[in-house]
C-alpha cells in the first residue's frame, strides 16, 4: 500500500478518485442511496433542479463510476418508463475500524453502504503495537478478496471509545486503551495503512451508522444513547453529526447528578451485576453474544439504572428536542425493548398540554454499529450529503 496521511485537503480524495462531490452531486447521491435505484424524474422533483441538470450530473457520476443504469422504471403514463439510475458497488470501498475495551472490530464496506466483509474480535490484549498489527492483516486480507482496483479505497475510518480533548485531534479512552490515549490517532492508523484516516469517537460513529443505514432514514433529526463499558450520545440534526466545539457533543452522562453517577446505564455495570449474582461471563463481548433477558442480575440492573435513565432522555428529549431518541452500541436489542417501556421523561404539562416529548426507539442497526459508522464516515465526510 503507498503512504498517505493527508486528510485535511479533500483534493487527497479527487485525485485518487476524482469523486469530491459537490453540493448538488451529494444530494443526488444521497437520494439515490435512499431509493435504491430512482428515476431522473424523481431526483429532479426531490432536488428541485430540472431534468436537464439532473441528467447532466448523472454523467458526470456515471463517467467517475458511481452510479450506473439500474432496472426500468414504469412511470405514469408510460408503463415502459426509462431506466433509473442505482449506487455502483465498486464506485468506492472504505475500512471501519472499531476500538473497544476488550474487543477489535473491522468492517470493509462498499459504496452503497454494504458490510462486504467484517471481523469482530474480542481480545485481552489491546496495546498499540499488537493492535495496529491485527488491524493491518484484516484490512490487507478483506481488500485482497473484494477490492479489484486498489484506486477505489476511499479511506478509513477509526472509532475509539473515549472524549477529545483540546483541538479535538487526540482521544482520552479508558485504561485498556492506554496506547491510544492523548497521541495523533490519525497519523498512526494512517502511517500504517497508508489512506486517509478520520478519527471519530465511538457514539458519534454509531449514530453515524444509525443516520446512513437505520433509523435516520425516516427521521433525519435523531439523538443516539451508546451503550458500551460507559453510556455516550451523539446529535444528529437533519442529516448531521453535530460534533461541538471539541467533538464531544451529546455526552449523555454529564446530564448525570453525582449521587446517580455509579449506576450509570453501561455495559460494564451490567457485567459486574449479572457476575455478582452468579453470571458467569468473561467480558462485555460475552455478555452481549449470549444475552439473556433472564440471566441474573439483569432484573436488578435494569431497576437501578431506571432513575439515571430517566434524567437521560429528559434531558436529550429537552435540549435537543429530536424526532427519535435511539437506545444503541453494544446494548442487546430484547434489552433496549425492555428498557423503552419503563422510560418516564420529567414532564409539567401546561394548561393540560404535555410538551411534545420524542419516540424512544432500539437501533435498528445492530451488531457493530460503531465499526459501520466508522466506514461511513469517509462516505459522509466526501461523497453525501
Amino acid at each position: 500500500m503507498s503512504k498517505q496521511t493527508d486528510l485535511d485537503v479533500p483534493a487527497t480524495f479527487s485525485r485518487r478518485l476524482d469523486v469530491a462531490a459537490s453540493r448538488n452531486e451529494r444530494a443526488l447521491l444521497s437520494l439515490i442511496l435512499r431509493y435504491g435505484t430512482v428515476g431522473r424524474s424523481v431526483l429532479a422533483r426531490e432536488t428541485d433542479l430540472t431534468i436537464q441538470s439532473v441528467s447532466r450530473l448523472i454523467e458526470g457520476l456515471e463517467a467517475r463510476g458511481l452510479v450506473q443504469r439500474g432496472e426500468r422504471i414504469s412511470t405514469r403514463g408510460n408503463p415502459s418508463g426509462g431506466f433509473g439510475i442505482e449506487l455502483a458497488p465498486d464506485g468506492a470501498y472504505t475500512l471501519g475500524v472499531s476500538l473497544m475495551t476488550d474487543a477489535l472490530s473491522v468492517v470493509l464496506m462498499n459504496f452503497r453502504g454494504e458490510a462486504l466483509e467484517s471481523c469482530f474480535e474480542p481480545r485481552s490484549d489491546m496495546t498499540a503495537p499488537a493492535v495496529l498489527a491485527r488491524v493491518e492483516d484484516l484490512a490487507r486480507a478483506m481488500m485482497g478478496r473484494h477490492v479489484a482496483d486498489r484506486s477505489r479505497m476511499l479511506g478509513v475510518g477509526v472509532a475509539v471509545t473515549g472524549y477529545f480533548l483540546e483541538d479535538g485531534r487526540k482521544l482520552n479512552p479508558p485504561a485498556p486503551l492506554d496506547d491510544f490515549a492523548l497521541v495523533d490517532l490519525r497519523g498512526m492508523f494512517s502511517q500504517r495503512l497508508g489512506l486517509p484516516v478520520i478519527i471519530e469517537n465511538d457514539a458519534s460513529a454509531a449514530s453515524v451508522a444509525e443516520g446512513f443505514l437505520g433509523v435516520g432514514r425516516d427521521h433525519p433529526t435523531f439523538a443516539y444513547v451508546h451503550f458500551a463499558a460507559g453510556v455516550g450520545g451523539a446529535v444528529v440534526v437533519k442529516g448531521e453529526l453535530m460534533r461541538g466545539a471539541r467533538g464531544n457533543a451529546g455526552e449523555v452522562a454529564g446530564a448525570l447528578p453525582p449521587e446517580l453517577f455509579d449506576s450509570r446505564p453501561t455495559m460494564a455495570l451490567l457485567l459486574e451485576m449479572v457476575r455478582e449474582a452468579g453470571g458467569d461471563l468473561a467480558s462485555i463481548s460475552d455478555l452481549a453474544a449470549r444475552f439473556s433477558l433472564d440471566l441474573p442480575g439483569v432484573a436488578a440492573w435494569r431497576e437501578r439504572v431506571r432513575a439515571p435513565l430517566d434524567v437521560i432522555i429528559s434531558a436529550v428529549g429537552s435540549v435537543v428536542d429530536p424526532e427519535v431518541i435511539v437506545l444503541g452500541g453494544r446494548i442487546p436489542t430484547a434489552l433496549a425493548q425492555a428498557l423503552i417501556p419503563a422510560i418516564a421523561p420529567f414532564e409539567m404539562p401546561r394548561r393540560g398540554a404535555p410538551r411534545p416529548l420524542p419516540r424512544i426507539v432500539p437501533a435498528q442497526v445492530a451488531g457493530e454499529p460503531t465499526a459501520l459508522g466508522a466506514a461511513v464516515l469517509p462516505l459522509k465526510a466526501h461523497l453525501f450529503a
